[in-house]
């Protein structure tokens, strides 16, 4: 007798096949040969997947509607946010550069958000089965695409060559945007695609 390949899953490190076993909330399982985490809980991994995408959505569009930092150099006053430094790149004619910022710092976080909310809608009242499955696949792909946390960093390191020259001052976009990258690595980063397809199987497919 065959398996049933939904319920075998392989190790993304060593490429190792096991068997997938129902967990209890809270719980992950493991590769038994490189210890690598498979999968979780999978309700439990989805809805808290879905209540920090919510939580992520407000927190972005906090940090795109504020000063991220007000610089105050030669007696002049800077704001920096997200929409005019990449109004500044076109305004310069540096439009392949605006482009990629513009996709990789809102574009295709804002899609990541949306889509996994809408994802979570769907999965939810078990509407648009076809449009769900799109989406999810949308998702794994569109995820590498987020780059914000690394134009959080280099803001850091921009910073710290700025602090002797000028005065800086944090805006609520600042701490916006901190949160917003921490829950996006800690929490939607580390969300696996077997999750969301085992569980869009389990709810529509039952």
């Amino acid at each position: 007798m065959e398996p049933n390949l939904d319920e075998l899953i392989i190790c993304r490190r060593c490429e190792t096949l096991q068997k997938r076993v129902e967990l209890p909330k809270k719980k992950v399982a493991k590769c038994i040969e490189c210890n690598e985490v498979l999968y979780r809980n999978i309700e439990d991994s989805f809805n808290k997947g879905l209540a920090f995408s919510i939580t992520s959505l407000i927190l972005f569009i906090i940090a795109n509607s504020f000063p991220i930092i007000t610089v105050l150099i030669t007696g002049q006053i800077n704001a920096l946010t997200i929409p005019s430094m990449i109004y500044s790149l076109y305004n310069e004619d540096f439009f392949v550069v605006g482009s990629i910022v513009l996709v990789v710092l809102v574009i295709a976080p804002l899609s990541v958000m949306l889509s996994y909310i809408i994802v979570g809608v769907f999965i939810k009242l078990k509407i648009f089965k076809s449009l769900t499955r799109h989406l999810i696949a949308f998702l794994v792909i569109s995820k590498s695409w987020e780059m914000i946390d690394i134009f959080t960093v280099s803001i850091l390191v921009a910073l710290v060559k700025l602090f002797g020259y000028a005065e800086i001052h944090f805006g609520l976009s600042a701490v916006a945007l901190v949160l917003f990258v921490i829950v996006d690595i800690f929490v939607l980063k580390n969300i696996k695609p077997v999750e969301l397809w085992t569980y869009y199987s389990r709810e529509y497919c039952g």
